[in-house]
């Protein structure tokens, strides 16, 4: 199915004078961001230099070494046990990361709620199984770790496939927040061949016609002489409409809250290529850190970027040390020059001694202390690593245990993720809280989920959280409710009404949700009355049926009772009978 990309829903006709207004807003963004840009590209090059975009590049230069800078790898390794961490430890797509519920806890209770949500999970992990989200998500999380920001933009598709994203990195985008902190404008300048932008922009999609309004002359000269590779400078600016919207429901995407344009660069006139809208701001900015104030946020690699070139230093040295010990400058009597000589293992170099000199002989001797700069070097190496969180992030990866759970994480690496707990929030809220919620929409709308049961009706779900790392987040509440259980029970031992405090119901919910169970493991309030009741009863009539076989040995041993003959009941008769 064709992807439902800015418009192509509705009017496609691009608006006069559009170009000048939204390429003036770019520049100045791109202006703004002039003060990150050295430091990203000192980031990038000491430790992921395969990304950012900071120059304009042809198909020639960009498979050119760019790893030029770095002799320790050490950052480079830490930034991908971070981004495999998050990744195993936040949307792990081998096992469940999140749920769908309601506030209404008597409603979570109900047997058809909580198939309908468990149905909607399914088909939700599904459609992200089916996209590209999983091959997305691990770039958005190194560039948080590396740069402080990954925005990752998402496009509409038709059918059963709902969504594909496409991440960004560093150096080609801008951004702008609201006054709510809020990101919402986004602009890229990247690069598209001739092919693609006659593709997308100028023949329509059923092929009738074409519209060359907003492409430059240099590109349709291109095109017509057949270089279909040649690389075409693009702007796509998307920011929220400013005129104020009498109606939100917009019929066609030129009235949607959100504007999308595309601009080719070169454009002689004032027309764009394309112009759309978006309902929602079709791209989720999570930043690791930011300071009220500041768009793009602040990242470890930022932190440790200090350590990570101290360290190229120091290998540096380290190996010029080595080089001088086991081959070191050599001085010789000027009578050799201009003869044979050789430093090389097994030669041998002719030399007379003369004045008490010694020949040819090292000027020098190295003798470097390896122990103290090994130990230096370990301790350098040791701090980015922890800036990069790498022994938590580690520990979830190398463990040869695949069921390794939140509250052994908890145990081992409770400073570490106090420390996280911001940063995995932040995730949440602007990243994966309006992606789930987006996916969710998509899918209604397109009858890919199951008709709600009428108790849902006007209901506001939400998304709770059950991976790895979220779950670890809570593990001390879990803490919490087993030392309080075992307290009780060990004072029960000794006080029995010790006991009558706790709820076990209420106490088996809770530990059930803290650690992230299937809401299908806990049986629902009804049914465990419904099946108290049915054991009560059952209880009751095989007691019933234990005082039969009783009541009636009883009644043959009274029959079998001699009565004529005096004995003890002839004489409690008899008392009997004269009262």
């Amino acid at each position: 199915m064709p992807i439902i990309s800015p418009g192509t829903l509705g009017d496609n006709t691009p608006p006069h004078g559009k170009r000048s207004s939204v390429l003036k807003r770019y520049v100045k963004l791109e202006n703004d961001r002039s003060s990150w840009r050295n430091h990203w590209m000192e980031i990038s090059d000491y430790t992921l230099p395969r990304r950012g975009r900071f120059l304009f590049q042809t198909q020639d230069d960009r498979g050119k070494k760019r790893t030029g800078k770095i002799i320790d790898n050490t950052g480079t390794m830490a930034v991908r046990t971070l981004a495999a961490g998050m990744m195993s430890g936040m949307t792990n797509p081998a096992r469940p990361w999140f749920r769908f519920a309601v506030q209404d806890e008597e409603l979570m209770d109900n047997h058809q709620v909580k198939t309908w949500l468990a149905d909607v999970e399914r088909i939700i992990r599904g459609i992200l199984q089916k996209s590209n989200f999983y091959n997305s998500i691990f770039t958005v999380y190194s560039e948080l770790g590396a740069f402080g920001t990954g925005p990752l933009y998402r496009q509409r598709m038709g059918g059963d496939s709902v969504i594909r994203f496409r991440p960004f990195t560093v150096g080609e985008y801008v951004l702008a927040e609201n006054d709510m902190g809020v990101i919402d404008t986004l602009g890229r300048s990247f690069t598209m061949t001739v092919s693609q932008v006659v593709e997308q922009f100028v023949v329509q999609q059923d092929g009738s016609s074409e519209d060359w309004t907003g492409v430059s002359r240099a590109t349709r000269r291109m095109w017509n002489a057949k270089s279909y590779d040649e690389l075409v400078p693009v702007i796509h600016m998307i920011e929220p409409r400013r005129r104020p919207e009498t109606d939100r429901q917009a019929i066609t995407n030129l009235d949607m809250p959100f504007k999308s344009c595309y601009m080719e660069q070169g454009a002689e006139n004032d027309e764009v290529l394309q112009e759309g809208g978006f309902k929602n701001f079709p791209a989720y900015v999570p930043r690791w850190d930011v300071l009220s104030g500041d768009v793009y946020g602040r990242s470890p690699g930022m932190d440790t970027l200090g350590d990570i070139k101290q360290l190229q230093q120091q290998q540096k040295r380290k190996a010029q040390a080595i080089d001088k010990m086991v081959n070191p400058p050599m001085t010789a009597p000027t009578s050799m020059r201009g003869k044979p000589s050789s430093v090389l293992p097994g030669q041998t170099t002719y030399v007379d001694p003369q004045g008490g000199t010694q020949g040819f002989v090292p000027a020098y001797v190295v003798q470097p202390r390896l122990g103290e700069m090994m130990h230096d070097i370990e301790q350098v190496q040791e701090r980015i690593q922890r800036g990069f969180y790498a022994d938590l992030f580690a520990m979830m990866i190398n463990s040869d245990r695949r069921n390794i759970t939140a509250t052994e994480i908890v145990e081992k690496q409770s400073e570490k993720l106090v420390l996280l707990g911001p940063v995995l929030q932040r995730v949440n809220v602007e990243l994966l809280d309006p992606l789930l919620d987006d996916v969710f929409n998509f899918s209604l709308e397109a009858g890919l989920l199951p008709e709600p049961p009428k108790e849902l009706q006007e209901v506001e779900l939400r998304v709770e959280y059950i991976s790895l790392l979220a779950q670890a987040q809570q593990a001390v509440a879990a803490s919490a409710l087993e030392r309080t259980l075992g307290f009780v029970g060990n004072l029960a031992g000794i006080y029995p009404q010790a006991a009558d405090v706790i709820n076990p119901d209420e106490a088996v919910r809770q530990y059930a949700e803290i650690l992230g169970n299937s809401p299908d493991l806990v049986n629902d309030s009804d049914a465990v009355e419904s099946k108290r009741a049915a054991d009560a009863e059952a209880a009751q009539a095989e007691m019933a049926a234990n005082r039969v076989p009783e009541a009636a040995g009883a009644a043959k041993v009274l029959s079998e009772t001699d009565t004529q003959n005096p004995n003890a009941l002839t004489a409690l008769l008899g008392s009997g009978a004269s009262l």
